[in-house]
């Protein structure tokens, strides 16, 4: 295969993403199509790109994998992730067994940036968001409008920090451990220097008084715009006027609902080194039972991958029951097509500071002390690692509207929400290999067995009785979930068999629909007393020939397992 060179130490913009891609096709065209599944708010159009050996066979007949990223602007992270994989496969194929079997064997739909527009607003400007560019809820004059402070990047040197202003009745104050770190006033404090905090910006239509942070221009959130569970904005921040509103979601689901084999789902999120799953609005108990041993026994592989913590959303990230969140993807794709669908936060800056992980609750419970130790640990990681690059020290500057202040904090977007560009290396490789372990995960049919036998005849007229045994070979069931079956998302095996010329098919169906073939999840069979799992399917035919010799070919489709053919000499 040849090589091409992608500088994964650092993010791209939307057009170097796509000379990326047309690169890649160019190059490898017996492995890729790229195709524009749709086009964004601002009119750009949202590539992606198909790989597989073509000389296996076509995609559609194979078994899929899709992998999207960067649904959230500032999560650039995913889409070098999701660019790492194409590269990886392509440039791997031939060298390494996976990589290998998987382009064989497999078809990839890999779409790496979601929130184009997004994207490329936070990758060119100081600006974050979480979206589409798209005014939301409000158009954009009565945003402006609005009477507070709005995020700004006021000193120009290309990031939007912290401000901090000296308050005598400010609730923060200098760590005596480092000076740049803030906390929090204890309540008996007295007498010292302390200090309100606020996001560095301007105040708009501000009358001297006391203000508040502007709700945000971009108030989209399109990973809250999915049919499953939707709920209309007041009571799901970001959820859009109505499911599927915008165009990008929009495209993502009329694509996954036209390629019916598509069978496995990551979605690359971050950040927070967790990996996620269903359900978002409610617990294990609804979940169909080899399903959840399916997204416990993938993501505990993913977790000796990753060194990521496996979550489920409802039970262990969301901290307020009654408040889940809802509209989501990965909700939609596993509830509604019955895909076992991860999304994964990719980086945790607190991970390798060395900051104990706790759950939601376990932080709210933290005490003022245990959050100074918390950033001092960050701070020391950040000189150790980064040469302190990135915490931006506290600086002054006189604000035109409220004085002196100063400016400083961390580099939130290479640091927190995204690592600095020498790491990124290894969040691209290491979740690169856990996506390639749950693509290996699919159901795949073969015909383990076929077996003919002369049964008689005269002259010229004979008789054959064949016998083939239909075998899935994955992991998951030929259905892709039982989920899937419950929502009634996939159709059962269709076996066809076509007899070739003087060949007449005596006894058997010529076409007959099977059911799904189980996969190895939660077969336990045999363990305790023998037996063997549900993998297999016999079936058997009578065929009279009217020659020497004739043909029949038998054909198995299933939507998620591919579909594969055997021609038969009967002699």
């Amino acid at each position: 295969m040849p090589e091409y060179s992608i500088d994964f130490t650092r993010y791209h913009k939307y057009d170097e993403l796509v000379k990326i891609l047309r690169d890649l096709n160019a190059l490898y065209p017996d492995f890729t199509a790229l195709q524009s599944v749709g086009r964004s708010f601002e009119g750009r159009d949202l590539w992606l790109m198909e790989i597989t050996n073509h000389k296996t066979g076509p995609g559609d007949t194979k078994p899929g994998f899709y992998i999207d990223a960067n649904i959230h602007a500032g999560e650039v992270t995913g889409c070098a992730v999701a660019l790492y994989t194409i590269s990886y496969l392509l440039t791997k194929y031939g060298q390494e067994e996976r990589a290998t079997e998987l382009l064989d064997t497999t078809v990839f739909y890999i779409l790496p940036r979601v929130s184009v527009d997004g994207a490329e607003l936070y990758l060119t400007t100081p600006t974050m968001l979480r979206s589409s560019t798209r005014p939301y809820p409000d158009p954009e004059d009565e945003w402006l409008e609005q009477e507070g402070l709005a995020a700004e990047d006021i000193n120009g040197d290309g990031l939007i920090l912290q401000m901090r202003i000296k308050d005598d009745n400010g609730n923060w104050k200098v760590s005596a451990s480092d000076p740049r770190l803030m906390v929090l006033r204890a309540p008996d404090d007295r007498g010292g220097q302390y200090y309100r905090l606020y996001q560095e910006g301007v105040l708009r239509n501000w009358d001297g008084g006391p203000f508040e942070q502007v709700r945000p221009k971009w108030g989209l959130d399109i990973n809250r715009n999915w049919p499953s569970n939707w709920a209309p904005e007041t009571q799901q921040f970001g959820s859009g006027p109505y499911p599927l509103s915008e165009p990008e979601t929009r495209a993502v689901a009329e694509f996954l609902i036209k390629h019916k084999n598509i069978g496995g789902v990551m979605a690359y999120h971050t950040s927070g080194g967790e990996i996620l799953r269903p359900f978002g609005t409610k617990g294990d108990d609804k979940m169909p039972p080899k399903d959840l041993i399916a997204y416990r026994t993938l993501a505990e592989r993913g977790k000796q991958l990753t060194g990521y913590t496996p979550k489920s959303v409802f039970e262990d990230y969301t901290a307020d029951k009654t408040k889940p969140l809802r509209g989501v993807f990965m909700d939609w794709t596993y509830e509604q097509l019955g895909i076992i669908t991860y999304s994964t936060e990719l980086w945790n800056v607190a991970q390798r500071a060395g900051i104990a992980e706790r759950t939601p609750a376990q932080m709210m419970k933290l005490s003022d002390r245990e959050r100074e130790e918390d950033g001092l640990k960050l701070l020391k990681w950040n000189d150790e690692v980064l040469g302190g690059e990135g915490f931006a020290n506290w600086t002054p500057f006189k604000h035109p509207q409220l004085g002196e202040v100063e400016l400083g904090g961390w580099k939130a977007k290479y640091v927190r929400q995204n690592p600095p560009g020498k790491l990124l290396p290894e969040e691209c490789h290491k979740n690169a290999m856990f996506t390639l372990t749950h693509a290996l995960a699919l159901p795949h049919l073969n015909f383990s067995r076929v077996e003919t036998q002369p049964v008689g005849g005269e002259d010229k007229e004979r008789f054959y009785k064949v016998q083939v045994t239909l075998q899935n070979e994955g992991y998951f069931p030929t259905s892709g979930s039982d989920q899937a079956v419950a929502a009634k998302a996939v159709k059962a095996i269709e076996v066809v068999v076509t007899p070739g010329d003087g060949v007449e098919l005596v006894a058997g169906k010529d076409k007959e629909e099977i059911g799904h073939l189980e996969g190895r999840v939660g077969n336990f069979a045999g363990y305790f007393f023998g037996g063997s799992p549900k993998t297999e399917r016999r079936l058997e035919w009578l065929f009279k020939v009217g020659s020497d010799r004739g043909r029949v070919t038998i054909t198995a489709r299933s939507e998620r397992a591919g579909t594969i053919t055997r021609q038969i000499e009967l002699a």
